[in-house]
């Protein structure tokens, strides 16, 4: 794949599943083909784009189309880095390219009173991810998770989200307090890796 791989023939794929499906469990179990036929290809990813960043996990656009109904994303995770507990407010699939991850999931609850509106987040799953495992958000009850790789090598994930993630407003969510705060989390390449 990797230069040779039809993209279009990816968007036309995702944008005949979305046009026919609105649940998004349903729109999940469809495009989870898609992501594992990218997650086969030892090209996908150029050299230059596996390396961690030194401060943080690195999160490169690899595709969008001009509408930007969906996108695909590498996150390239240098050992012991770690995403804060977050939501997506969309359907997305993650898929392990190289390497393990664990994912931590958590749910929402609402424990407020008398019109108060106060939440819990609480865990509710811990899962090793390796490579060629596939998982998936989608709100409400599946959406909110923390990732870290915690191992000695290198891990990288491949993200099919039903938008531009780098553009998408989400929230960053403290477990302990059940208070959560806005955050943007862009791309750390400007133009996609192709396309």
């Amino acid at each position: 794949m990797g230069e040779r791989y039809d993209w279009k023939r990816l968007e036309s794929s995702i944008a005949g599943i979305v046009s026919e499906e609105t649940d998004y469990r349903a729109i999940i179990d469809k495009v989870r083909p898609l992501l594992q036929e990218l997650l086969t290809d030892d090209q996908l990813l150029p050299e230059h784009y596996r390396k961690p960043l030194p401060n943080k996990y690195a999160q490169y656009l690899l595709y969008r189309p001009e509408n930007e109904a969906f996108s695909v994303i590498a996150f390239v995770w240098g050992p012991g880095q770690t995403a804060p507990v977050h939501d997506h407010l969309v359907w997305g699939l993650v898929g392990i390219y190289r390497g393990s991850v664990i994912e931590k999931r958590y749910r929402r609850f609402d424990v407020g009173e008398d019109g108060q509106p106060q939440y819990a987040i609480k865990e509710i799953a811990e899962v090793r991810a390796d490579q060629g495992d596939i998982t998936f958000v989608y709100p409400p009850d599946h959406d909110i998770h923390g990732v870290s790789n915690p191992f000695d090598e290198i891990a990288v994930t491949v993200h099919i989200y039903g938008t531009d993630i780098g553009k998408q407003l989400r929230h960053i969510h403290d477990v302990a307090t059940g208070q959560s705060r806005d955050v943007v989390t862009r791309h750390d390449n400007e133009a996609p890796v192709y396309g």
